[in-house]
């Protein structure tokens, strides 16, 4: 479980790394889309090394396996939350670019925040489609032990995916917060202090945030849940789940 997480937060340390200096260039649009592919590499190689039990004969189940009885229902909420900050910043003019575009060019491209939302929504549409497939996946194992470690390997799964689409969310939104802040804290190109101090509290809870579900990323000790469904007496031997 360590080596995992330790793979999944070099994903993030790299990602996040690599964005910010792709700011400070011409690359800006391509900053997000190296944060994304960075942490989705960190997460792929983490589940590669994440031990999980011996799968027994596969079983399907007529109790119906639901997302919500995996998936954080407060992380999720956490994260649409931090969706629609960042799409409450796009919805404003953005600063300039924080690079030096113009320095070596002596113009700039306009800034557009369109890469960053196309990243972030690829982000929840493949987290999305994963859980799914993780929830659905046949059952491991036909007796009640074996049925509760699987359900606890799926439940623990589908978190460590919510907890790592929630953090690239709060990083995003703390890096456009800082920006945007940024600009407001300089009145006298007609800022605002009163709004950079507020955009600064929103960056640092951001900020706050993206560490909580960085740090939970590496060590998930692995517990089944209540609202997983372990009945036993619902199983026939078959690949495929019911419902």
């Amino acid at each position: 479980m360590i080596a995992g997480g330790l793979y999944r937060m070099a994903g993030l340390a790299v990602g996040v790394g690599t964005a910010f200096a792709l700011t400070r260039t011409y690359l800006f649009d391509l900053a997000p889309v190296a944060l994304v592919l960075a942490v989705l590499l960190g997460a792929l190689a983490g589940e590669a090394v994440t031990p999980r039990r011996v799968r027994g004969r596969g079983a399907a189940s007529l109790v119906p396996r639901r997302v919500r009885d995996y998936a954080p229902r407060r992380d999720v909420i956490v994260a649409a939350l931090l969706g629609v900050g960042i799409a409450g910043f796009a919805s404003y003019p953005t600063p300039e670019r924080p690079d030096h575009e113009v320095k070596y060019f002596g113009t700039a491209a306009p800034v557009s925040l369109a890469s960053t939302l196309i990243a972030l929504g690829v982000t929840a549409a493949l987290t999305v489609v994963i859980v799914w497939l993780i929830v659905r996946a046949p059952q491991a194992g036909i007796n009640e032990a074996d049925t509760a470690t699987d359900n606890a390997w799926r439940h623990d799964a589908v978190r460590r995916l919510v907890h790592t689409c929630t953090a690239v969310f709060a990083i995003v939104f703390t890096a456009l917060a800082f920006w945007y802040a940024d600009r407001q804290w300089d009145w006298r190109a007609g800022g605002s202090p009163v709004w950079g101090l507020a955009l600064s509290v929103l960056a640092g809870l951001g900020l706050a945030t993206f560490g909580y579900y960085a740090g939970a990323l590496v060590v998930t000790p692995q517990r089944l849940p209540e609202s997983a469904p372990t009945d036993t007496a619902g199983h026939v031997g078959a690949d495929g789940v019911a419902g």
